[in-house]
């Protein structure tokens, strides 16, 4: 990487982490933590940049980027305003498998005729006047498009370049078409992945203008690079095009910096921050990787990546509770504590809500936060409007926000506004224990507990018996999934297994009693990083037979993760063979520069080789490669027994590309 130092900043959904690496020496020179600020991402970057050496900064050679926002949009369902054109899409396939890919209704897609055959030739052109007057009519106050056509890749994509160029012509918003993203020939997966980079411009393009705004403001003029899903590195201007990428960005990066600073080579890495926990198995100090493509959520893609398990569970998850029972949900609110250290008002209604109070079905304690000034934008109603007006004085809570949007608790609807990320709710969170607990005490333990009472009136119990079950669903929930990943990497049946492995799984957390009881053991570590996963780990690893691992700077081990990664390319060509009646004629060379086709084997995969190299060669300067590249390529050769005899099925050529990013 050089003899300099560089800089590493990891964005998440609650707080911004930053560390100053020596790449000669190889160790930290500083850390530090601030608060992620939704409002205006680059303060909370310049707090935490500001807690570093002073004297390192300006001299810094490179700064590398992390960020949860990509991953925390697609689990809490959040993101911008997109819309897929889908040429050559089908109605019916769409409904009915689209939604195991995450896509949308076949109604909520641009659906055109393509006119091309499942051998990638264009029978005639699509009807571009058709196109015109379908995006003109649909497209209107959107973030971002996306195209993709049903047999791109065996045509070079010709109809999605022509659907690009035109529909340029009309939107000024960014817009990539599916040959762009990935190569994969399975339409629904990449038409989820082109979907999803699509909804994710305006995500990770505030994240680089606040990246940008903060380096101005304290004159850091270093080369700006940001972590893909592999855990490897990219240009900003290439992760602006293809933010995608980014999917797993921040758990791919909490991966590496927990490999570097546990020096452990066969562990679990759990990385718990204020919204999901990250997991991935580490073999031999090397990452599981995706064998499919990255899944989030509901979401499966293309995307290359390590094998991460991500899942709601942090910090700042909101608790619900429904009757008896203690409810974890997959999305984060704002920890009452911190609202109320914000926000005196926030304390105040807390107060007035327990002098009297009343059990409810709703969560009176909740309050609703203004996060961004949305004005008189079009695409939001008058009511949308005159409540975000309201906020602007401070949180409101339940009550009091439902009269703000004239009406009552039971209707009132501001859904869009919280999944657009205008509003935000204030609510009950692990955090808020940790305060009453004394595990953590940075914010306000008088709101924290003021909820907690609330909370433990509606379920008739104690608030120290809250916290205790609070506790122990965070631990059920750790263990859960880290069996589920332990189980499905041993054998991958069981990940078709669904709610009766779930079932299954936690008769082992669960005390022993009845007819027979499970134990899982592990002889893998749990390396645990991120700020809370320090306060419940050592219980659950003791149920599993195993140790956990707190590394020193496991706070920042993201931020680390980031600045200590490289660039690495795969770049694979597909040679297919052309089959008549009189047996094998030719191959077909799907490359870089185009399909040629060959008559012999040998020239076929000499040509493919080539294209391979060129294509991981000019992908790796894409994002941000430079210096000494270097280059290698691997051959797999499919076949089939049939008869007794061999049947050439194809092969793939990966080009391999290795680099460090120019600074």
């Amino acid at each position: 990487m050089g003899r300099g130092t560089g800089i590493g900043v990891d964005t998440g959904g609650t707080y911004t982490d930053a560390v100053i690496y020596d790449f000669e020496e190889q160790k930290i020179l500083g850390a530090a933590k601030a608060l992620t600020t939704r409002q205006d991402l680059s303060l909370g970057i310049l707090e935490a940049l500001d807690k570093l050496p002073p004297e390192l900064l300006g001299s810094a050679e490179l700064i590398a980027l992390s960020t949860t926002l990509a991953t925390n949009a697609c689990i809490e369902g959040k993101g911008g305003r997109a819309k897929l054109v889908f040429l050559g899409g089908d109605e019916k396939v769409i409904n009915e498998f689209g939604g195991k890919y995450g896509l949308p209704p076949a109604e909520d897609i641009y659906i055109q005729e393509s006119y091309a055959a499942f051998s990638g030739e264009i029978e005639r052109e699509p009807d571009w006047e058709l196109y015109k007057a379908g995006i003109k009519a649909r497209f209107d106050h959107l973030d971002g498009a996306g195209i993709l056509e049903i047999y791109a890749m065996k045509n070079n994509a010709v109809l999605e370049k022509k659907a690009k160029e035109l529909f340029q012509r009309v939107y000024d918003i960014p817009v990539v078409c599916g040959h762009e993203l990935f190569s994969g020939l399975n339409c629904l997966q990449r038409a989820s992945g082109v979907l999803i980079n699509a909804q994710l411009f305006p995500v990770i393009g505030e994240f680089l203008d606040a990246i940008k705004k903060a380096m101005a403001e304290r004159d850091i003029k270093a080369a700006v690079v940001i972590v893909r899903s592999d855990g490897t590195l990219m240009s900003e201007e290439f992760a602006a095009l293809r933010p995608v990428e980014t999917l797993l960005c921040g758990p791919a990066a909490s991966i590496a910096g927990g490999i570097w600073l546990s020096k452990t080579p066969n562990c679990v890495i759990i990385d718990m921050g204020g919204t999901t926990t990250d997991m991935a198995l580490v073999k031999d100090a090397v990452p599981v990787k995706a064998e499919e493509g990255v899944s989030v959520g509901k979401w499966r893609t293309f995307v290359q990546g390590f094998s991460i398990k991500t899942f709601g569970l942090g910090g700042d998850s909101a608790v619900h509770y429904n009757e008896t029972r203690i409810v974890l949900e997959d999305y984060r609110v704002v920890p009452l504590c911190v609202a109320g250290a914000a926000y005196p008002s926030v304390v105040a209604g807390l107060r007035k809500l327990m002098d009297s109070p009343v059990p409810h079905d709703l969560y009176l304690h909740e309050h609703y936060l203004l996060v961004r000034d949305i004005g008189d934008e079009e695409r939001y109603t008058e009511r949308e409007k005159r409540f975000c007006e309201a906020l602007r004085k401070g949180p409101l809570i339940l009550r009091d926000a439902a009269a703000a949007a004239a009406t009552d608790i039971y209707n009132l609807r501001v859904s869009r506004l919280v999944r657009e990320g205008v509003v935000q709710i204030c609510g009950l969170t692990p955090t808020d224990i940790m305060h009453i607990r004394g595990d953590f005490s940075a914010y306000s333990g008088e709101a924290a507990l003021l909820g907690a009472r609330y909370a433990a009136y509606n379920l008739g119990i104690s608030v120290e018996d809250l916290c205790d079950r609070i506790y122990d669903e965070v631990k059920r929930k750790l263990y859960l999934n880290i069996v589920k990943l332990l189980l499905e990497n041993q054998d991958r049946r069981y990940r078709e297994m669904g709610g009766d492995m779930e079932r299954f799984i936690l008769q082992g957390y669960e005390p022993a009693g009845g007819i027979v009881s499970l134990a899982y053991k592990t002889d893998f570590a749990l390396v645990g990083i991120g700020a809370p996963v320090r306060i419940f780990l050592a219980d659950v690893a003791k149920l599993l037979g195993t140790r956990a691992v707190i590394p020193e700077h496991f706070e920042v081990a993201n931020a680390l993760g980031a600045v200590v990664g490289k660039i690495y390319v795969s770049y694979p060509v597909k040679v297919r063979p052309n089959y008549s009646f009189s047996g094998l004629d030719s191959y077909t060379v799907f490359g870089f520069s185009g399909n040629r086709v060959f008559k012999t084997l040998a020239e076929a995969e000499d040509f493919a080789a080539a294209e391979a190299r060129a294509g991981a060669y000019a992908e790796a300067v894409k994002r941000g490669a430079g210096g000494e590249i270097a280059l290698s390529c691997e051959v797999d050769t499919s076949n089939a027994e049939t008869r007794g005899a061999l049947l050439y099925l194809g092969t793939t050529v990966t080009g391999h590309a290795v680099a460090a990013p120019v600074f």
